[in-house]
Parts: C-alpha cells; structure tokens; sequence
C-alpha cells in the first residue's frame, strides 16, 4: 500500500501551532502585568483570570457541540491577552484605593463598585465584536460559527471572573502597600515623549497621517 496523501499530520501540526500560540500568548500575557503592576501577589489575581475563563468556555463549547480544533483554538489564541484586560483593570484600581489607606476588603469593594459599568461596557463591547462573524453565511460561516462563539464566550467569563472573583482574592490576598510604590524607570521616558506629542499637536497629527498614508499605499499601488 502506497500512501498518496495524508490529511491527518496537517491536523496535528495545526493543532500542535494552535496550542503553542496559546501557551505561549498565555505566558507574555502574565508576563506584561507583572512588568506593569510589579507585585507578585496582584499578577497572580489577574493570571487566575486565564484560566477560569477557558475552562467554563470549554463547557459551554461541549454544550453547543464544538470541538477543540484549529478554529476554536485560534480564536482562544486571539482572545487569551484580552481575557485578562477586565482583572488587570479591577486589580489596578483594588491597589489604588490600597494605596489611600484603606483595608484589602474595603479597597476591593470600593474599586469594583467605582469601575464596574465600564468594565462591564468593555466586555459587552468585544463580545458584539466577535458574535457578528458567528452569522457569517455560507462556506466562510460554517467555519467562523465556531470561532465567533468561542471568542464570544471566553470574553464573557472572564467579564464574570473579573466582577466576581477577581475582587474576593484582592480582598484576602492582597495587602497594604508598607512603602511608596514608585513609578517605573521606563514610563519617565514615557511620559516625556506624551509630554512632547501634547506640546506639538499638530505636529503629531501630520506623522500620523503620514505613517497612515504609507501603511493603506500598498493596498492601493
């Protein structure tokens, strides 16, 4: 027997890239709000958040009769940075209101309270972004149905996470901040360069209209 074709090793190659991107997504992900929160205890809040908004997405994914294929995969693979957006900004704002006096439990309470239209507005937002290309038609759309959903679902467990059990941890897992929490070195050079583009407005406006021009030529020459 001679094997003239072989569908299988794609799959599995596909599969093995999908998993990867995800992993890997998942760590940059955590990685990008320690730089930024630079407290151990306050990343791990946030990171919580890739987790238990996947797993209930696979439950719901096995209701609707989904599978875990390439294209449930790249839209998690597309979603994982996002589905940590909603805690990221639950947690900064728990450790701000730490920062003024109060106790985790009051701190936690306060911020959800003071932030949570808008985070409910951001989620609900994404969601109508990635549900439209679930009522795709035709060929395309038996494909995106899976992908538009998947990305749909994680987004809104991890809404659920983020005004749930996002502030519960904060409350017992964080603490009073004993010494002044410092800026960053990097964001001084950040804020110089904001400084300078609020200075010179126009000046900002006409580079971005340039890079914009350069960025859509290719598509028109």
């Amino acid at each position: 027997v001679t094997e003239a074709f072989n569908f299988v090793d794609p799959v599995v190659e596909n599969y093995d890239g999908s998993m990867k991107l995800l992993w890997e997504g998942a760590a940059l992900a955590v990685l990008v709000v320690f730089l930024f929160l630079r407290d151990w205890r306050a990343t791990l809040v946030s990171a919580t958040a890739l987790p238990l908004s996947v797993i209930p997405a696979f439950w719901i994914m096995d209701l609707m009769g989904f599978s875990i294929n390439v294209v449930t995969l790249l839209s998690l693979s597309l979603v994982v940075g996002i589905l940590v957006d909603d805690a990221i900004v639950e947690i900064e704002n728990i450790v701000r209101h730490l920062r003024m006096g109060k106790s985790p439990l009051d701190a936690a309470r306060d911020a959800a309270d003071e932030i949570g239209l808008a985070v409910i507005a951001t989620s609900f937002t994404l969601i109508a972004v990635f549900l439209p290309t679930a009522f795709m038609s035709g060929v395309p759309g038996k494909f995106f149905v899976q992908f538009g959903w998947t990305a749909a679902i994680a987004v809104f467990w991890s809404l659920v996470v983020a005004r749930m059990l996002t502030p519960m941890m904060a409350a017992y897992l964080l603490k009073v901040p004993k010494k002044d929490h410092g800026e960053a070195s990097w964001l001084k050079h950040y804020m110089r360069v904001v400084q300078w583009c609020l200075r010179h407005r126009w000046t900002t406006i006409l580079v971005t209209v340039v890079f914009s021009v350069l960025a859509l030529a290719p598509v028109f020459l």
